[in-house]
């Protein structure tokens, strides 16, 4: 019987890590992406808001 408490216990803990660091992996991919496509857009259309900062100033 314990043993298969320990069983359980230990699957749910490897899925439970197993989802965590994907999530992780997850979240590190789409701010890359969100990064990759300011950068882009930016080095397309200028970078208006820091000329836009420099007019007011």
């Amino acid at each position: 019987m314990i043993d298969f408490i320990l069983a359980g216990l230990s699957a749910g803990l490897f899925a439970f890590l197993t989802l965590f660091i994907v999530s992780f992996i997850t979240l590190g991919v789409i701010t890359g992406i969100v990064h990759l496509v300011v950068v882009f857009y930016r080095s397309l259309f200028g970078d208006k808001s820091r000329a836009y900062q420099e007019q007011t100033a």
